[in-house]
């Protein structure tokens, strides 16, 4: 006799070519957070890269994503966390959100970026 299991689906986006990738079904209760990325093979890419995962309800939506992908936040794949990004003086700029610059690709050189001091002793 099969087990019948509550799934939902989550829906997948390709960091490096933010195209929409192949929907995986969880089990209910071994969801994951909300923006979650996780491995998988991007059709269009071709190769294995980091996907994040969007889920039907949650506080991460496609438009987040879309944000996101566009400001150039993910490095390699990897989502640079916010605290991690570096403070921009230009509240004008595109790229400035809550005072940081989130384009941590470089895709655009705006010269607002204030670098991190460097601390000599480590």
């Amino acid at each position: 006799m099969s087990k019948v299991y509550n799934t939902t689906s989550s829906r997948f986006f390709c960091t490096k070519c933010g195209r929409e990738g192949i929907p995986v079904h969880r089990k209910k209760g071994q969801e994951r957070e909300d923006g979650h990325l996780k491995k998988l093979y991007c059709m269009y890419c071709q190769e294995e890269v980091n996907h994040v995962e969007i889920k039907e309800y949650g506080n991460y939506t496609v438009d987040d994503f879309k944000q996101e992908y566009e400001l150039g936040r993910f490095i390699n794949g990897e989502r640079i966390e916010k605290k991690d990004l570096i403070e921009c003086s230009n509240i004008d700029c595109p790229f400035n959100v809550d005072g940081r610059c989130w384009n941590s690709n470089y895709s655009n050189d705006c010269g607002h970026r204030i670098q991190k001091e460097v601390d000599e002793n480590g």
